[in-house]
């Protein structure tokens, strides 16, 4: 079995989970921001030069590490775990939504040093429009609320994730690990 499935099991310190929210939130933000810029560029055919004009403040290694991974280990661990209450069920649902945004948000570049490479590859396209697919299969599978389905879905998830992985960061570690991406400055809490 690969590491990919095991680790949700791995703790995560809480400062990292605070940068993961940062993340999140600008991630939406990008999103939101990405699709309002596409909405008022007035046509339906979208040119891949019109959605270059957008780009993340952030790295997609960082938008797959603090948004997808983290939301598809639980998704993944959920056949293990069988959700017991309401509340699971809804922590699931908002995970899935997760993935389902950041698959749209991986066609757009970051501030990574391959993100440029990755986002005109049309291979990369494809596997990030997969990849939200995926996410919205997997809050179809948790509203329904069928395990097979949420199996499924599960499956597919990894299937997708390792694809990608296979052909464009098969050196490249992640979770915590963001591999020789520059250094960042020193954030200021005043």
């Amino acid at each position: 079995m690969s590491d990919i499935t095991t680790r949700s099991a791995i703790a995560v310190p809480s400062r990292t989970r605070a940068a993961g929210l940062s993340v999140l939130t600008k991630s939406v933000l990008a999103i939101v921001v990405a699709s309002a810029l596409i909405a008022c560029s007035g046509g339906e055919d979208q040119s891949a030069a019109g959605e270059d004009a957008v780009s993340l403040p952030v790295s997609l290694n960082e938008v797959m590490v603090a948004l997808i991974n983290h939301s598809a280990d639980p998704i993944w661990a959920a056949m293990w775990n069988n959700p017991q209450t309401d509340r699971d069920w809804r922590e699931l649902e908002r995970l899935a939504y997760q993935v389902e945004i950041g698959g749209a948000l991986l066609v757009f570049p970051g501030t990574g040093p391959l993100d440029e490479a990755w986002t005109s590859n049309p291979r990369w396209r494809e596997l990030s429009q997969q990849l939200s697919q995926d996410g919205a299969r997997a809050v179809n599978a948790v509203r329904s609320r069928n395990m097979d389905l949420m199996q499924r879905a599960g499956d597919q998830l990894v299937e997708t994730c390792e694809a990608c992985h296979r052909e464009f960061k098969p050196d490249l570690p992640t979770m915590d690990m963001f591999g020789e991406l520059p250094q960042l400055p020193p954030v200021s809490v005043q």
